[in-house]
């Protein structure tokens, strides 16, 4: 069937104007620019993947959308590093370790051009066919650091000084369990040749822009209290 872009593009400006709202205003800007950046990652996402399907023959535009996505997980381990209050020395480390994973793994997705060799859309998704070698490092790379967010953000949450901390680092557990589940379920019950799973997780992660919004409005109780 048709692809239809509205989803992406609806979805793409509500996380912008997340991104705009974390950055405007009072509060802890350790904490609400790595929120901001996290929602414009997402949306440049939405708004590669209605480049991508309006020219799918276009693999640069493929390979765009890769590189930014691969730019999220080590982001969201800088906002738990952030939130956690630089006291978790591993969690500092594997931040940093994903964010050079994460230029390693640009600069792979930007030299080599046949990491994508197709690109096909229907409905509300893109699927992406993939070089095997390329798919299986950057499946590991991605979910190792999801993992990685979710219980990084558990520890952190056992060790932090007050209410409003542990309730921050919820808020971003909570959000990466809340896209990265029903992704992973959609993949399984639609085992179509590609890879949707790109695609999913970024529709499904408007669950993490909500639970970021509830962070920000907190963020914002705290410093007016």
């Amino acid at each position: 069937m048709e692809y239809s872009p509205i989803l992406a593009l609806v979805t793409g400006v509500l996380e912008v104007a997340v991104g705009v709202y974390a950055l405007v205003g009072p509060g802890r800007k350790q904490i609400l620019r790595p929120v901001a950046i996290i929602m414009f990652l997402l949306a440049g996402y939405q708004f590669a993947e209605v480049a991508v399907c309006s020219n799918p023959a276009a693999l640069a535009y493929s390979r765009l959308a890769y590189v930014i996505i691969a730019w999220l997980p080590p982001c969201a381990l800088r906002l738990a590093v952030a939130l956690d209050e630089g006291r978790g020395k591993i969690l500092r480390t594997a931040a940093l370790v994903y964010l050079a994973a994460a230029a390693a793994m640009s600069l792979w997705i930007l030299a080599d051009h046949g990491v994508i060799t197709r690109s096909v859309c229907d409905l509300i998704t893109a699927r992406y066919f993939q070089a095997t070698t390329f798919a299986v490092a950057y499946g590991l790379f991605y979910q190792s650091a999801l993992l990685w967010i979710v219980f990084g953000s558990g520890v952190a949450m056992v060790r932090a000084g007050d209410a409003v901390a542990r309730k921050h680092l919820a808020s971003l557990q909570l959000g990466v369990l809340g896209f990265m589940f029903p992704a992973l379920a959609v993949r399984v019950l639609v085992p179509r040749p590609g890879d949707i799973l790109p695609s999913a997780m970024c529709h499904f992660a408007l669950i993490l822009a909500a639970s970021l919004v509830a962070l920000v409005v907190r963020e914002r109780r705290r410093h007016r209290s």
